[in-house]
C-alpha cells in the first residue's frame, strides 16, 4: 500500500463520495471514479515501463506518447525519487541494471537504507558528488541529481564500503 498527499478539493470529493469510517476506500472511488483497467502480459508490461523517459511516468503516459494520442499531459515528474537499499544486501548490489533508478537533473535522490549494515555511495562526483558519510541503517540519506549521468558510458557508481561488486545502477539524463 503506497501513501500520496493530496490537496483538499481532492480530499474533500473522496470524502463526499463515501470515503471515511465504514464507508469506502479512497482506491475504491479513485479506480470508480477514473481508471480504466487492462491487463496486459508481464512481457509487454515491462517493455513499456522500459520506455518510460522521466522516473514514475506512468504507463497511460507512456501509452499516450507512443501512440500518439495528445491532450492533458500526465503529472510531471516527482521532484524526489525514493530508492530503498533491501535489507540483506550486505555488499551485494543495490539493484540491477535492468532495474536502474531512472532520473533527471535537478530531482533529488533520497536513499533508504533498510539493509542491517551502513551503506555509502561512491560516485565518479556525478549524477551527484561522492558521499562523504555512511547511510546507517534504518536512515536515509537525500542527494540532488546534478549532472546528466550514464552508466554504460561512465565510471559505475557502486557502494564506498563493499567496493564495484556492490554496484548501484542510476541513469540520469539532462533537465528539459
Amino acid at each position: 500500500m503506497a501513501s500520496v498527499q493530496v490537496d483538499l478539493d481532492v480530499y474533500n470529493y473522496l470524502v463526499a463520495h463515501g470515503m471515511g469510517a465504514g464507508g469506502e476506500t479512497a482506491s475504491t472511488i479513485l479506480r470508480r471514479a477514473l481508471v480504466h483497467t487492462i491487463d496486459i502480459d508481464d512481457d509487454l508490461f515491462t517493455y513499456l515501463s522500459s520506455l518510460a523517459t522521466s522516473p514514475g511516468e506512468s504507463i497511460a503516459s507512456i501509452l499516450r506518447r507512443e501512440l500518439g494520442i495528445h491532450g492533458e499531459p500526465d503529472n510531471p515528474p516527482a521532484t524526489r525519487i525514493d530508492f530503498h537499499i533491501a535489507a540483506g544486501t550486505g555488499p551485494g548490489p543495490w539493484n540491477t541494471v535492468d532495474h536502474p533508478v531512472v532520473g533527471v537533473v535537478g530531482q533529488t535522490l533520497r536513499i533508504f537504507n533498510d539493509d542491517a549494515v551502513a551503506h555509502r555511495p561512491h560516485t565518479p562526483g556525478a549524477p551527484f558528488p561522492h558521499a562523504a558519510n555512511d547511510i546507517a541503517p534504518g536512515t536515509s540519506a537525500d542527494f540532488v541529481l546534478q549532472a546528466p549521468y550514464d552508466p554504460g558510458a561512465n565510471t559505475q557508481v557502486y557502494d564506498h564500503d563493499f567496493g564495484p561488486n556492490a554496484k548501484f545502477w542510476i541513469n540520469v539524463r539532462a533537465a528539459g
